[in-house]
């Protein structure tokens, strides 16, 4: 882990706190105790068959398939998943992740605010009757939205599907560098393809795909694609907003 000027934090791949339960492997990069304040990242990875059930009892959960295909079983409704799937988790929802196919199946997950009470429980729910409610979004049926001249995100996880306390988003990043500016959330990268350069006021780091960056409030900061290939990368914030507000130095 390098930490920048305003605690801006870049973790490699390997950075990050190991556990094992059953088919499930889960690296936890961003938390209070590598230096966040109430954001966390989990790079989660499922091998073949049903991952054990948890719960986060007071916090909202997003989700998003990096690449692998199976279920997610939230409260009793499955959902089919594959890459490029975000799926919401309420708070006090109990889910668990199926992994159908041969290949790994990489989730990454972000919980605000973290939640010490976070929790494994004994099974999933039984499976319900019914229409299940809508937590699932694939950003391939998500609206382009352009931020500057060059650079484009799309909304995954939203408040048009229940979530109150975190947005979660996709980006592309082309060649070329944003002017320095800040935002007023927390905020928890994850580099999913090519490589670039964070920049803060004074100091710079390089990153690639696997790695973790973390954006206290207020840190004055720019990413830099000085490359010939399209960055993306996958965003959550606490508090939710919009990925395309930010300040640069002297605005209001």
């Amino acid at each position: 882990m390098r930490v920048l000027t305003g605690g801006c934090r870049v973790y490699s791949a390997a950075d990050g706190h190991l556990s094992t339960h059953g088919n499930w492997t889960a690296r936890t990069v961003i938390c209070q105790a590598s230096g966040a304040q109430r954001i966390t990242q989990t790079v989660s990875d499922y091998g073949p068959g049903l991952s054990p059930a948890v719960v986060n009892p007071g916090a909202e959960e997003v989700l998003y398939v990096a690449c692998g295909a199976g279920k997610c079983r939230i409260d009793g409704f499955e959902y089919a998943i594959g890459a490029g799937a975000a799926v919401f988790i309420p708070a006090g929802a109990v889910y668990s992740i199926e992994n159908t196919g041969a290949e790994p199946m990489r989730v990454v997950g972000s919980c605000c605010p973290e939640d010490p009470g976070r929790h494994i429980v004994d099974g999933p729910p039984a499976s319900l009757p019914g229409d299940a409610p809508r937590l699932l979004v694939n950003e391939d049926l998500r609206e382009d939205i352009r931020v500057g001249q060059d650079r484009l995100f799309r909304y995954l996880v939203y408040t048009d599907i229940g979530c109150k306390q975190i947005t979660q988003f996709v980006g592309w990043i082309p060649p070329s560098k944003a002017p320095v500016h800040y935002h007023t959330y927390e905020e928890g990268i994850f580099i999913l393809e090519g490589h670039g350069i964070v920049h803060t006021e004074d100091e710079s780091c390089e990153f690639e795909a696997g790695c973790s960056i973390y954006f206290p409030i207020g840190v004055r900061h720019c990413v830099e694609n000085p490359g010939t290939s399209t960055i993306k990368l996958l965003g959550a914030f606490y508090p939710s907003g919009s990925p395309g507000e930010a300040y640069e130095p002297g605005e209001a």
